[in-house]
């Protein structure tokens, strides 16, 4: 059965556990969807985008990343419905759990802190710490090393394309929310191993099946 399929579950944070604000949806439209050095070794990413221009959307990406990071400091962050639910489920399954984003680390932690996330993951990973960004797998094969959990017990939950670039570079499961950046038409089309709507349809149909 699906539930007993996985031993570890890998989150992306923004937009996938936590909701996306505006700025967050524009910050994460430029920002490292893919990245240069990755670009440069597989070559074009989906849409024949040169690595000169992604170079370009990175730095704008840098700009609204630091944009957001300011804000953030007067907003408080929300939790997607449903998500601290489905972390406690999974605790209660005794499973794994991890966060792997390309947020700003300082961030990322305080925000986990925040809304209660921290007694419920076993690992956050932000890919500004290891200085290897999205569709990069290294942060996923880092956690799956930390843990030692083979590739096929191991799944990656993203909102985004990229999100599912980078599980399939690491050669892991991926599931996508569609609730966040990315339309669900736009994942649809690159076919991630589970599409669901929100949380709750992935709880309902990976974990509580």
């Amino acid at each position: 059965m699906p539930r007993a399929k996985y031993d570890l579950f890998i989150f992306d944070w923004d937009g996938t556990l936590s909701t996306s604000t505006s700025l967050v949806k524009v910050s994460r439209y430029f920002q490292r969807r893919y990245s240069i050095d990755h670009i440069r070794r597989h070559g074009k990413p989906a849409g024949g985008q040169s690595a000169a221009r992604a170079a370009g959307r990175e730095s704008i990406g840098r700009l609204y990343a630091k944009l957001y990071d300011f804000y953030s400091k007067f907003s408080r962050p929300k939790l997607q419905r449903g998500a601290l639910d489905l972390l406690k489920t999974l605790r209660k399954r005794h499973k794994k759990v991890a966060i792997f984003s390309d947020s700003n680390r300082y961030r990322l932690m305080s925000e986990v802190r925040l809304l209660g996330v921290l007694p419920y993951v076993d690992l956050i990973l932000s890919a500004d710490s290891i200085k290897r960004y999205k569709p990069n797998p290294d942060g996923l094969f880092l956690i799956m090393r930390r843990f030692k959990v083979p590739k096929e017990r191991s799944i990656y939950i993203g909102d985004m394309a990229s999100d599912i670039m980078t599980s399939r570079f690491a050669g892991i499961s991926v599931a996508s929310v569609s609730n966040g950046v990315d339309p669900y038409a736009l994942l649809k089309e690159i076919r991630p191993d589970y599409l669901f709507r929100n949380l709750g349809e992935l709880s309902r149909s990976l974990i509580c099946a």
